[in-house]
């Protein structure tokens, strides 16, 4: 416990001299040309990927985009097919989750709740913006911690859409909704649990997000954050990403640079 205050408290001192992107979109950049240019696997299902669909696999005319491969990693889309009839593609192309759910960031603010109650946040038709979107606009340290990168990673877009803002637990029954990715949802109590191999990953994250953004965990979540810290040591590419954004935006995870230095 002593190991972790002395932590908080350098994260705390590093956040002042931080350098955070400066939009979502600035941050996402940032993440494709700074830290992931030379990583292919997705976060928590390991599939391959690419940013930049050059040999257009999906045959969609679109050059640009990203692409996922379900096969690479036994991947079965939860829902393969839309709505409208076409196949999802959520489940082939890569989205930037955030680890910490932006609700658990910044759901408690005011302006997150009463958008109406600020100004800055009435569109031009008379409406207001959505309650995150309020928050961001006006919030500075929302604004910060949403965009910091080490909260940030890439994940397969029908994961990041079914994980929504839910909190981490321990689902009993490991049920199988995405073909061998190990990776459950349980919309009836709206938790999520990632694979064994990447928990302590995700709570380094959580540690880091509460200590740095003053983020307010329940004892449970904490509790679990520190069992999982424990039983998932950080690995090769997790000291590499965390390097990298440290010269990225001047402040990385200095829950994982302990385990690093």
């Amino acid at each position: 416990m002593f190991k972790i205050l002395c932590l908080a408290f350098i994260a705390l001192t590093f956040s002042a001299h931080a350098d955070f992107p400066t939009s979502f979109s600035n941050a996402k950049i940032k993440a494709e040309k700074e830290v992931y240019f030379d990583q292919n696997k997705t976060f928590y299902c390991g599939c391959d990927f690419v940013f930049d669909d050059s040999l257009d696999v999906d045959g969609d005319g679109d050059i640009k985009e990203t692409f996922v491969s379900p096969t690479s990693c036994g991947y079965i889309p939860r829902i393969p097919i839309s709505g409208s009839g076409k196949p999802n593609v959520r489940a082939t192309r890569i989205e930037w989750e955030h680890v910490m759910p932006a609700q658990i960031i910044g759901g408690h603010l005011t302006e997150w709740q009463n958008p109406e109650q600020y100004p800055a946040c009435q569109k031009s038709n008379g409406k207001y913006l959505s309650g995150r979107d309020c928050a961001y606009k006006v919030n500075k340290q929302f604004k910060k911690a949403h965009n910091d990168m080490n909260n940030l990673v890439p994940a397969v877009g029908e994961l990041n859409g079914d994980r929504s803002n839910f909190q981490y637990a321990t689902i009993a029954g490991e049920l199988r909704a995405y073909g061998a990715c190990d990776f459950e949802v349980d919309f009836k109590t709206d938790t999520a649990e990632p694979a064994d191999a990447i928990k302590g990953n995700v709570a380094r994250i959580y540690l880091y997000m509460m200590h740095t953004h003053d983020i307010k965990l329940s004892n449970d979540v904490v509790t679990l954050m520190l069992l999982w810290d424990r039983l998932d040591p950080v690995d090769e590419y997790e000291c590499i990403r965390d390097e990298r954004i440290r010269k990225s935006q001047h402040i990385g995870n200095v829950f994982v640079q302990a385990m690093c230095d």
